[in-house]
């Protein structure tokens, strides 16, 4: 009957550990490890075989030994286990020490519980004797010089708390968060491929640990390095550096921030941009939007990023190309504000005026195009991509509000141009956006020739605002009037200023 019981207890440790390993259960993460349970109840149903069989002696006091030791060290792992789920429901960040630790003090118990047996068996200096060396020179054998290395680094890293589990760290040229640290091994999680990294802990002695959560695990440091085109100036590079780095909503404490200028090369000169981000996980994610901004950025200053090439144009095809691409930039800007009823009034000179002499303009993702209560400037005529339309909160809470998307062949921010009035809405882009813009300067050159197209302005402004709101036929000509008003009035004031 005891064997019975024995071997049925045996059956549930082996469905115990199977769950333990799948982790499909929602508890499954509290059952210990069965490893000793399993050898103590196997070698409690060799002894009830063995005297079965009528054999006495050494083999079955040995065999008990192995059962009570391995019992006692099933327990003291079952209690291990649960005074580290304790300890990581106290610790910051749900984080449970080192499992080495644990090991360690699987071990010390291990070798207590065996020398307290062997020694209340009399056979500490003989056989027990011989069994323990061998054990030992089985374990540390071949490769002993390598394992001694490995656990001598893993207890410095313990000792001199270098990092810890749960930290972004980068040892041996790789880098992830920490997950375990073993005897032999440190396990790193890669959150980008999805991968564990191990690596022996005999390379933490031998090469650069970089551990990014300290000294502080709620703030980490990342750099960019980036290089720039010698034409340049670097008064307005770093400036224009600084704009698209700030811009960024993930950068923590923008005053702490940082643009160097670290060399100067044959091809670019280079800068190193330092910050600090919240959440590690997202260091690509906020690297790939800096490097876009800037990208957009330098564009819009009309520079591009350096590359080494050999160019086999001559100047005068170099030229050519250019003309090209700025007839066809023209062309499109054409076709678009022909079609829009806006623009109804002016003949197609004064369209060819305008892409003539303002310009094409990209903004990246994210980036803002006209903020508001900024009082007048430039009105935008969407040519590619899409912005948002951007109001301050409603109901009052904080921060602004997407009320609207606009897309290719829309016009935004004409009334605050042709008044001279503040923007009462922020615009940003929703996407890679390309914009014509219609300067302030442009408009009034033509208006001042063309008293016509400045009333026909007025009249389709009014009656664009009439539809929104639903104004009555009188309220309607009443807002035309007095855009017109406010139009002459705004391009007087700047005609004489």
């Amino acid at each position: 009957m005891t064997s019975f019981f024995l071997f049925a207890l045996f059956l549930l440790t082996v469905v115990l550990s199977r769950l333990r390993q799948r982790g499909t259960w929602r508890l499954s993460r509290l059952i210990p490890s069965m490893t000793f349970f399993r050898v103590a109840l196997a070698a409690g149903l060799l002894s009830r075989i063995v005297i079965g069989l009528g054999l006495q002696g050494e083999i079955v006091d040995w065999i008990e030994v192995i059962a009570k030791t391995g019992l006692f060290v099933a327990l003291v792992e079952l209690a291990l286990d649960l005074i580290w789920v304790v300890l990581a429901r106290l610790s910051q960040g749900g984080v449970a020490p080192p499992r080495i630790l644990k090991d360690l003090a699987l071990v010390a118990a291990a070798f207590v519980a065996v020398a307290v047996e062997l020694n209340s068996q009399g056979v500490l200096t003989t056989v027990g004797s011989a069994a323990v060396l061998g054990g030992l020179a089985f374990i540390v054998g071949p490769g002993s010089a390598t394992q001694i290395g490995n656990i001598s680094s893993a207890l410095a890293v313990q000792v001199e708390c270098q990092f810890s589990v749960g930290d972004w760290v980068e040892i041996a040229g790789e880098l992830g968060r920490v997950e375990n640290i073993s005897w032999s091994s440190t396990y790193l999680y890669d959150d980008i491929d999805d991968l564990y990294i191990v690596i022996p802990n005999s390379l933490i002695d031998r090469n650069k640990t970089i551990n990014y959560s300290r000294p502080s695990s709620t703030e980490y440091r990342l750099e960019l390095k980036i290089g720039l085109p010698l034409e340049m100036p670097p008064g307005l590079a770093m400036q224009v550096l600084s704009e698209a780095l700030n811009s960024h909503p993930g950068i923590l404490d923008t005053a702490r921030s940082r643009v160097i200028l670290s060399s100067i090369d044959q091809d670019s000169i280079n800068y190193v941009l330092k910050f600090f981000v919240a959440d590690f996980k997202l260091r690509n994610q906020i690297r790939t939007d800096i490097y876009s901004n800037v990208w957009y950025a330098v564009e819009r200053n009309g520079y591009a990023l350096p590359y080494s090439v050999i160019d086999l144009r001559t100047a005068q095809s170099r030229r050519q190309l250019q003309e090209q691409r700025c007839a066809r930039e023209q062309r499109e800007s054409f076709a678009s504000l022909r079609s829009i009823e806006l623009f109804s009034s002016l003949c197609d000179d004064e369209i060819r005026e305008i892409v003539s002499n303002d310009r094409l303009i990209c903004f990246g993702p994210g980036e803002m195009v006209v903020e508001l209560g900024d009082v007048g400037g430039s009105m935008y005529v969407v040519m590619a991509g899409s912005c948002c339309v951007l109001i301050p909160n409603p109901s009052g809470g904080e921060g602004m509000v997407e009320v609207a998307q606009l897309s290719s062949g829309t016009i935004f921010g004409e009334i605050s141009a042709l008044t001279n009035a503040p923007r009462t809405a922020s615009i940003k882009a929703a996407s890679h956006l390309v914009l014509q813009e219609i300067s302030q300067q442009q408009i009034e050159t033509i208006f001042l020739n063309n008293q016509e197209a400045m009333a026909e302005f007025a009249k389709v402004m009014a009656s664009r605002e009439a539809l929104l709101k639903t104004f009555t036929p009188e309220e309607t000509k009443s807002l035309e009037v007095g855009l017109l008003e406010r139009m002459t009035k705004t391009f007087n004031k700047l005609m004489f200023s």
